[in-house]
Formats: C-alpha cells, structure tokens, sequence
C-alpha cells in the first residue's frame, strides 16, 4: 500500500513539475504599449498584469520581445516596478572605480527607469538561447 502511494506521489510531482516548468502561465495583459527601434529587427511589447494601488505597492507588468518580420517571441520577462517605460539601449561603458577598467553592458530593451523591484526589467539584444528557450514554451 505504501508502495502505490509513493508512486502516485511521485507521478503527481512529476506532472506537476512538467506543467509549470514546459507551459507559460503569463497572462497576456492588458494596457500594451509597442515600440521597435531605428533598425527594425525587433519589436518590444510592455503590458500591465496587476495593478497595485497605494505606495507601498508596485505594478507588475511583463515585458516581450518579438521578431519584426515573422511576429515570433524571442524573450520574455515578468516584474513590478513603480516607474514603467519602455526604451531601447544601444550600449553603456561605465566605471565603478576610476582605477578600474571600464565595463560594457551591451545593447538591450529596457521595461523600467531605475531598478525593477522584483524581476529583471531589460532583455539584452541579442537575446540569449535561455530566453528564446523559455518563450518558446507553449502557452496555456
């Protein structure tokens, strides 16, 4: 008997794991802006999920990233954040120290002005094989 529970066990945690992990639960929002940059390979998409009234709490939105010419999801990101916009960045060189070597951050599609309170706001350009990885999980 016990036998047969550990399995069910066991088979329930795995359908579990498989539907949150191979299935995008993001809804798709509401109140989307668009924007697409100067060269026209992408398309970025911001929308609202949730809105949280008040101070102490933050908007989540998500943001996307599409191919221009076949309309594909190549990214995607969920985060709340108080101050929501959408920008392209073609690259920033910045030093934490002046005896330092300068850092590059590549160029990017960022969601946020400021820190993102929870998630990560910016999608680097091109996007990684993780993030196309994970936007090309089906939709439920």
């Amino acid at each position: 008997m016990k036998r047969i529970f550990k399995r069910a066990a066991l088979l329930v945690g795995l359908i579990a794991g498989l539907y949150f992990g191979l299935f995008d639960h993001t809804p798709h929002g509401r109140e989307c802006r668009n924007s697409a940059p100067v060269d026209g390979i992408y398309r970025a998409e911001l929308c609202l999920l949730r809105w949280a009234p008040g101070r102490s709490g933050s908007p989540e939105y998500v943001g996307r990233l599409f191919d221009a010419k076949s309309g594909r999801l190549l990214a995607q990101r969920t985060f709340s954040t108080p101050v929501p916009d959408l920008f392209w960045s073609t690259g920033l060189r910045y030093s934490l120290n002046p005896y330092s070597p300068p850092r590059y951050l590549g160029p990017s599609v960022e969601f946020s002005r400021g820190d993102a309170g929870k998630g990560d706001a910016r999608i680097s350009l091109p996007p990684s094989f993780w993030d196309k990885l994970a936007a090309a999980r089906p939709r439920l």
